[in-house]
């Protein structure tokens, strides 16, 4: 259309540009017959021209054409008019100079057709070719269009249970960011519903234990109040089967909150051995009720991570080590500093883990039967998890204290600040 536009309006300059050409030809025709002395013979005269044309002296013909009437054609005194003469529409044009008029007319007709047939010779093969080209741009722009439509396929094909990647054949370098970021969203879908089907599974499957020993504890107090004969043992075990049960809804909530997409948005720079002196601070108490020595051994590491969930961490496998370790016994916390990586050692004398369930711990609600302690299960599960969110790694091994060594490496991302 834009083509056929510019077609149309090219047309019309031209031809106006034509026809001030034709009036241009005329002109000189005109001085040529003013200046020419055959207009001295008097006579009529048939010359091989367009034109029709008078000379006239002191109002009196000398000289036409055989195309020209005897009348004049035109009282115009001077210039270009339209005028109509033998039946037909004439262009003429007035030359006056001194006592001599020179009138030279040209058909209207002639000049139209004169200047279609020139334009059409020009404008006709951009006429023809306008259809050749929509059709090329039809193809074209159908054959680029193909990836968007199969896109556009697949999506409306998805059913809300239906993630899974889509794929465009033949990608154009225009749809590759598309295609990489549907991707990435169905991907980031994915996980966060696995994640609320993980939730509802761990809090079902946790849960379970500690509603029923609450039931249970219930109806001993009921029976006991009853019979006028609740004791402190009573209470005891309510608050202890309480708070076992406020721990694992704190790990299952704690598990499912670290997630990759705002863990990054949570991190800043921190002292390691800050967060390592804190972890101890708040679990010292338990530490002296059972008769255990805790050491650090550290000196200040900035380093790039999420605070919140690096004490969740530390606060594990300290809580860990106390727990299972057993009465007097020795826990010590280190640090090792390496040109891109920094590790925490966490290893105690208990009595450890055998090298058949060093693999297993780090599986969901999986417990250590060898322990009398007994736990949610979760805990070197959120561990990991925290790890491998720092693109670390986690190690269990035997402790040269006699117990388990847990080593963390983490890449060292550390800024440039002062940690004191």
């Amino acid at each position: 259309m834009a083509s056929f536009a510019a077609a149309l309006q090219g047309y019309k300059a031209s031809r106006h540009s034509l026809s001030s050409i034709f009036d241009e030809e005329m002109k000189s025709f005109a001085l040529a017959l003013m200046n020419s002395p055959i207009k001295r013979g008097g006579q009529n005269t048939t010359l091989p021209s367009t034109f029709a044309y008078q000379i006239f002296t002191d109002d009196i013909l000398l000289l036409k054409s055989n195309n020209a009437p005897q009348q004049i054609i035109t009282t115009q005194r001077e210039g270009f008019i339209d005028s109509s003469f033998l039946s037909k529409r004439w262009r003429v044009f007035v030359l006056v100079e001194n006592d001599t008029k020179v009138i030279v007319a040209q058909l209207v007709d002639q000049r139209v057709e004169s200047i279609e047939h020139v334009l059409l010779e020009a404008i006709l093969p951009i006429v023809y070719v306008i259809p050749i080209i929509g059709l090329l741009v039809f193809f074209a722009i159908n054959r680029s269009l193909k990836p968007l439509n199969f896109l556009s396929k697949q999506l409306k094909q998805k059913n809300v249970n239906d993630l899974t990647p889509v794929e465009v054949k033949d990608n154009s370098a225009e749809l590759k960011p598309i295609e990489q970021t549907l991707n990435l969203l169905l991907e980031r879908l994915e996980r966060s519903f696995e994640r609320e089907k993980r939730l509802s599974a761990d809090a079902a499957h946790e849960l379970r234990t500690p509603i029923s020993v609450l039931k249970i504890t219930a109806h001993n107090i009921s029976i006991a109040f009853e019979d006028n004969n609740i004791t402190h043992q009573h209470i005891h075990e309510l608050n202890n089967n309480t708070a076992r049960m406020a721990h694992v809804i704190e790990q299952i909530i704690t598990l499912n909150r670290t997630t990759p997409e705002n863990f990054e948005q949570s991190k800043s720079t921190i002292d390691l051995r800050s967060v390592l002196q804190q972890v101890i601070s708040d679990n010292y108490e338990k530490v002296e009720l059972a008769h255990q020595s805790i050491s650090l051994k550290s000196h200040a590491i900035p380093f790039y991570g999420d605070s919140f969930s690096l004490e969740i961490l530390f606060d594990n496998l300290i809580k860990n080590a106390i727990k299972y370790s057993g009465e007097n016994t020795q826990i010590s916390i280190s640090t090792l500093q390496g040109d891109d990586t920094v590790e925490v050692i966490v290893e105690d004398s208990g009595i450890g883990i055998s090298q058949d369930n060093l693999d297993k711990v780090f599986q969901r609600f999986y417990r250590v039967k060898q322990h009398v302690e007994t736990g949610s299960g979760l805990g070197l599960s959120i561990v990991k998890h925290i790890v491998e969110l720092h693109g670390g790694v986690i190690a269990l091994s035997k402790s040269t204290l006699g117990g388990l060594k847990v080593s963390i490496t983490l890449p060292y991302n550390a800024k440039d600040v002062d940690c004191g």
